[in-house]
């Protein structure tokens, strides 16, 4: 990926939040669970990161100095304001928080993208949670995820 974009470095922190947040379910070390947990992982982050790496060989394009080069960079200076806003908003939407830590109000003006393994592993700690209490409750031994 070009590092003129950022996009490897915040790609990198989206990475280590999801992984972490799946990570954070782990309540053993057996193999099928922790391998559950990385098709979990992949299936989250691969298309992104595939976007991400289509996204910044056109950023390199735009960098050259051959005559589409230029074409495009005047193309982009002309851009209405309103396309700019929306451009700014989408790459502003991926806002990713810890599942297992106190979410943070969202109060930015456009709506935060779908974080799949936020959503997934707070059901699943609400569900640790239920477990736990009924365990002490001496209801039932504890689920495994």
């Amino acid at each position: 990926m070009n590092p003129s974009g950022g996009v490897g470095a915040i790609n990198a922190i989206h990475d280590a939040v999801t992984l972490a947040n799946w990570m954070s379910t782990l309540r053993n070390s057996d193999d099928k669970v922790i391998l559950k947990v990385f098709k979990e992982y992949r299936a989250e982050r691969y298309p992104v990161a595939k976007a991400a790496f289509k996204d910044s060989q056109m950023l390199t394009r735009t960098i050259g100095k051959n005559l589409l080069s230029t074409i495009f960079r005047g193309m982009i200076k002309r851009i209405p304001f309103w396309v700019w806003k929306r451009i700014v908003y989408k790459m502003n939407a991926a806002r990713y928080q810890a599942s297992f830590l106190p979410l943070i109000e969202d109060n930015a003006p456009c709506k935060a993208l779908y974080q799949h393994s936020l959503y997934k592993t707070m059901a699943i700690h609400e569900e640790l949670a239920k477990t736990s209490i009924e365990m002490t409750a001496g209801n039932s031994a504890p689920a495994v995820v």
